[in-house]
């Protein structure tokens, strides 16, 4: 047994030497590669279709019966007449007015849903956000082919974040977003010349961008020396 031992380890090995290969083989290791990213290009794809779904559902439903709602308090506190107590006008005054605010508050969550802006398009979206922009804001756009929705709302939202971050932190008198495509990427630049110093570490949602970006196996670079400019690149594929 001492004697054949060392043989039999030797042919243990060997025989899972081989099977290793067979089994994580060059040619198997791809496929599955290739496999996994089909699954997680569906799984994003299905997310933001559902998102979408889910904004429109919140839109054509919720929002119009809020909507209904409140129109109908406001019909009703301007038929209240003259003999009614002040505790019942009090009433419909609260009730009104708190169908109002929660309509506010179901749009912006459906806004922060999707963006309805985003189905006409990037480019379309960010012009309505610089629009609304709280400082100065620049845009300039060169996307010949559509994303996929996925990226599309990606690069919207990483936007909108970069740009609540400038008017938060940057004390800058403007901002510039450039979005261009190269080489099957969407490249999203978004600068400031504010006072820079801008740290993922520091909780100013960068960290949460660079999450987001990873998903779809895009990148983030941030470039912001103390005393500025600022400038942050988000590279994402067209399509997951």
């Amino acid at each position: 047994m001492l004697l054949a031992a060392p043989w039999a380890a030797r042919a243990v090995s060997s025989a899972d030497r081989w099977l290793m290969r067979r089994l994580l083989g060059p040619g198997r290791m791809a496929q599955r590669v290739a496999d996994l990213e089909r699954s997680r290009a569906l799984a994003v794809d299905d997310s933001a279709a559902t998102l979408r779904r889910l904004e429109r559902d919140l839109h054509d439903g919720a929002q119009v019966r809020l909507a209904t709602l409140a129109m109908n308090l406001g019909m009703a506190r301007d038929k209240l007449g003259d003999d009614a107590s002040p505790e019942v006008r009090e009433l419909v005054d609260a009730a009104h007015q708190g169908a109002k605010d929660a309509l506010i508050d179901l749009r912006n969550l459906a806004r922060g849903i999707h963006p309805p802006a985003l189905d006409n398009g990037l480019a379309d979206a960010l012009a309505t956000l610089a629009a609304s922009s709280a400082i100065p804001a620049e845009l300039t756009t060169a996307i010949p082919r559509r994303p996929a929705p996925a990226i599309e709302t990606i690069a919207y939202f990483c936007a909108a974040e970069l740009l609540a971050n400038a008017a938060k932190h940057s004390y800058a008198n403007g901002v510039t977003i450039d979005v261009t495509e190269r080489d099957q990427t969407l490249v999203l630049r978004v600068g400031d010349d504010g006072r820079g110093g801008a740290d993922p570490a520091l909780g100013s949602g960068l960290s949460g961008l660079a999450q987001r970006v990873r998903t779809v196996d895009g990148r983030l670079e941030i470039t912001s020396p103390p005393g500025g400019p600022t400038q942050v690149i988000v590279r994402l594929p067209l399509h997951p």
